[in-house]
């Protein structure tokens, strides 16, 4: 916390420091359970559901690019093992913005609160 956070905390009310506590910035593994909150959480458990999908694919392509004897067929697998293994990565940038974004969005409503609150007194 530097000089303006305590600044800002002092000026405000015992009430309002207890509901911008509510608000506080989360851990890792709270933003990630935000991502399965909300209107598009039905979007974020239908990719996980298809993510890990495409990782067993994955893990199968790879498998058999190891295994099978024949150069054609190899080719084969190594470009569906290189394919799904791109989608896992997007996925998971995907996953990512979305965690970035909640927390942008929490942190403009908790603006909107102190503008708000600042309102309601003048």
């Amino acid at each position: 916390m530097d000089d303006l956070d305590k600044k800002i905390s002092e000026a405000l009310s015992v009430e309002d420091r207890n509901i911008l506590n509510e608000f506080e910035e989360q851990g890792l593994i709270g933003q990630f359970r935000t991502v399965f909150q909300g209107k598009m959480g039905w979007v974020s458990i239908a990719s996980l559901i298809v993510g890990a999908a495409i990782q067993l694919i994955f893990f199968y392509a790879a498998w058999k690019f190891f295994t099978v004897p024949e150069l054609d067929a190899r080719v084969f697998w190594g470009a569906v093992g290189w394919f799904t293994a791109m989608m896992v990565a997007f996925m998971k940038v995907w996953f990512w913005m979305r965690m970035e974004s909640n927390r942008v969005l929490r942190e403009v409503k908790r603006l909107e609160l102190q503008v708000a609150r600042l309102n309601g007194r003048s």
